[in-house]
């Protein structure tokens, strides 16, 4: 009798925890932690969980976006392009849909952080990659303009002239408020000796810049080469 109780016993006790649990149902994963976490704003926390997922499941493109996402939260867009990267290779269509505003936030996070760090190159690459993305995004335009100029500057350091007069021209085009893209671009004509080309740039200089003296200075260098 004493028996049969208990296993009546076991039986009530196991019932119920079966009842609790499905109620209840399963415990939430590493990235429903990780999205949760990220919503309340503790992107460490996310992290974690993030992380958690993707070392049970590397191929899990939902945790490769809410890392990315955390990391770009704590200023990290560097470390977004990896994760997204990793993402495409898993799944391409998450990439290309959910993923499309962290990456765009991204390439800007990481080419302002280029300029910070003087890698006009890399900041080049990022930012057209932003344009291509986001062409219409208000910071793009800016954002081009800079890292052209710097660039082209680099480059014309280094003895790149001809690369430098293509990336001032198009900066010209891009930022034609910025008098340095004009001045650039006519310097190196008039060290090819095209006075006649560097003539006509710097007339469409003193459309955005009538009063600039060095406008006036580069003109009549550029006369003498006529």
């Amino acid at each position: 009798m004493t028996s049969k109780r208990f296993r009546t016993a076991i039986f009530l006790c196991l019932a119920t925890l079966f009842f609790h649990g499905c109620a209840g149902g399963p415990p939430p994963s590493p990235v429903e932690k990780g999205e949760a976490a990220l919503a309340s704003g503790d992107w460490r926390l996310a992290k974690t969980h993030f992380a958690e997922a993707l070392r049970e499941d590397p191929r899990f493109g939902r945790a490769w976006l809410g890392q990315a996402r955390a990391q770009l939260v704590g200023r990290d867009p560097e470390g977004t392009l990896r994760s997204l990267s990793s993402l495409s290779r898993v799944d391409r269509a998450l990439f290309a849909g959910d993923a499309r505003l962290t990456y765009a936030d991204a390439l800007e996070g990481a080419t302002r952080q280029r300029f910070r760090r003087e890698q006009s190159e890399a900041a080049l690459v990022a930012v057209r990659a932003l344009a291509k993305l986001e062409p219409h995004r208000r910071s793009v335009g800016p954002l081009l303009g800079r890292a052209l100029v710097e660039e082209a500057a680099r480059r014309r350091w280094i003895g790149d002239r001809k690369v430098a007069l293509t990336l001032y021209r198009e900066a010209c085009e891009v930022v034609p408020y910025t008098l340095d893209a004009w001045l650039g671009a006519a310097e190196i004509l008039l060290e090819f000796k095209q006075g006649t080309e560097a003539i006509r740039l710097l007339e469409l200089a003193r459309k955005t810049h009538p009063t600039a003296g060095q406008i006036r200075t580069l003109t009549i260098q550029a006369l003498g080469l006529r």
